[in-house]
């Protein structure tokens, strides 16, 4: 941004949430970890994903990457396919694809959260061991807060593993702005940029943000929407 903001009157920034977020366990940089994004990037393109062949496979999470994570390893040719959420099935974002899941050979488990990816010698996954969570007090979207109970850890043996937890944007690249910018740009508790919510102009003159890299990963339809707000 440095190099190009004296050319220009404005510069949107509309980079959406390409990161996956990591599971912050023990284990989850073993062999036989897959990313979740890069999984349906290649099916969608029709390419053959080898290691879900025959694999069995757990995924983790439960929005609409992870039951896409799903369906697409069962179509893939997965041996076993099982998907485990923290909450419960009303509190899913994909709830109505669920049944859809199960129709086609999926296994879902609902209200546990994984606690170590279990490898054997050869840092090569063998399974995940899970802890049951009970459902608390309702958070700020008025879900009920997954809280774990202690000593009701289990283990669903797999190879492969899919963490689709959500994603965040990648900035990274701010550090090597120029301090005037760097300091500007401002990043909120969950990851995202800041910006004025209905012109979205950040605290640096002339640079602008909106879409999922303000709100967080969202839908098509609303990073679409924001894009045509911030144009006008």
């Amino acid at each position: 941004l440095g190099d190009i903001i004296d050319d220009y009157d404005a510069i949107y920034i509309g980079i959406g949430c390409y990161k996956s977020n990591e599971l912050g366990i023990p284990g989850e940089d073993a062999d036989g970890m897959v990313n979740a994004l890069e999984n349906l990037y290649n099916s969608t393109r029709g390419i053959p994903v080898p290691r879900l062949k025959g694999a069995r496979v757990v995924i983790i999470g439960g929005g609409f990457t992870a039951i896409d994570c799903t369906r697409t390893s069962v179509r893939q040719g997965a041996a076993e396919v099982t998907l485990v959420y923290r909450r419960d099935l009303k509190d899913m974002p994909a709830a109505d694809e669920a049944h859809e899941a199960i129709e086609e050979g999926a296994r879902l488990i609902f209200q546990a959260a994984p606690v170590r990816i279990v490898t054997d010698a050869r840092d090569k996954i063998t399974g995940v061991e899970f802890q049951r969570m009970k459902l608390g007090a309702p958070d700020e979207k008025g879900r009920r807060r997954p809280e774990p109970m202690p000593g009701t850890e289990f283990v669903v043996e797999c190879d492969t593993v899919l963490a689709a937890i959500g994603q965040g944007p990648e900035l990274s690249w701010i550090e090597s702005e120029p301090e005037e910018i760097r300091a500007g740009l401002e990043v909120d508790r969950r990851g995202n940029l800041v910006a004025e919510e209905h012109i979205f102009r950040t605290n640096v003159p002339k640079i602008f943000v909106s879409g999922d890299v303000r709100t967080g990963s969202a839908t098509v339809v609303e990073a679409i929407g924001e894009a045509r707000r911030a144009s006008y």
